[in-house]
């Protein structure tokens, strides 16, 4: 009698020992797989709301912009000068924005960019420096805690030292540049800007919906 007393108290103990590692064991972390669905999940949300914003002095610029439209099917925003930079009166004002660093004095948008995310801003390559509109948007449109795009167009070239300049003013706006994109636009018609555009975004794509963080 008293070994089968001892057996079931054993055994009642060894169930209470099983039952208590079981109840403790530590909770691991998401698989992967899981992890990538439910970070999805989360992002497939209204907070994707891509804004395009672009200065084109010559509309060439505003080819790019619109092909971005189509591809994000998001809102876009242009960029205006209160200056008149047409013609070669305009040409000259530009030059000296740019030699002397000198902001523009923009119209305000329709749009408030704190409200969209990504944020994609095209602009031109003006003597080797984002245009003069376009970097004071940069400035004055508080885009820290997005995901900023920046694609450029141009005639001539942007030397590595330029580049890293321009990166430089963006980065001192406490912006991460998710993406940088470079269209050489010299002697190229509307429909070769936009296959030179639609290349580089295959080869590297813009934030779509699945991918982009929430500010």
């Amino acid at each position: 009698m008293a070994k089968n007393t001892v057996t079931v108290s054993r055994c009642i103990s060894i169930v209470l020992v099983c039952f208590l590692s079981i109840i403790s064991l530590p909770t691991y972390p998401l698989s992967v797989e899981a992890e990538e669905s439910l970070q999805s999940e989360t992002l497939n949300s209204e907070h994707y709301k891509p804004l395009i914003v672009y200065y084109s002095r010559t509309g060439t610029s505003r080819i790019v912009a619109d092909a971005l439209v189509e591809y994000l099917s998001g809102t876009i925003e242009e960029i205006q000068s209160t200056k008149n930079r047409d013609g070669l009166l305009g040409v000259f004002t530009c030059v000296l924005d740019q030699l002397l660093d000198r902001d523009a004095i923009l119209k305000p948008l329709d749009k408030d960019p704190k409200n969209y995310n990504p944020v994609i801003i095209v602009a031109p390559i003006w003597i080797g420096k984002i245009s003069s509109p376009a970097r004071t948007f940069i400035k004055q449109a508080g885009l820290k805690g997005k995901d900023v795009s920046l694609v450029l167009t141009y005639n001539g070239s942007l030397t590595e030292d330029k580049e890293k300049a321009l990166k430089d003013t963006i980065t001192a706006q406490e912006i991460t540049l998710k993406s940088l994109y470079k269209i050489i636009t010299k002697e190229q018609t509307a429909d070769e800007i936009r296959n030179e555009l639609n290349s580089q975004l295959k080869e590297n794509p813009l934030l779509t919906k699945d991918h982009v963080s929430i500010p």
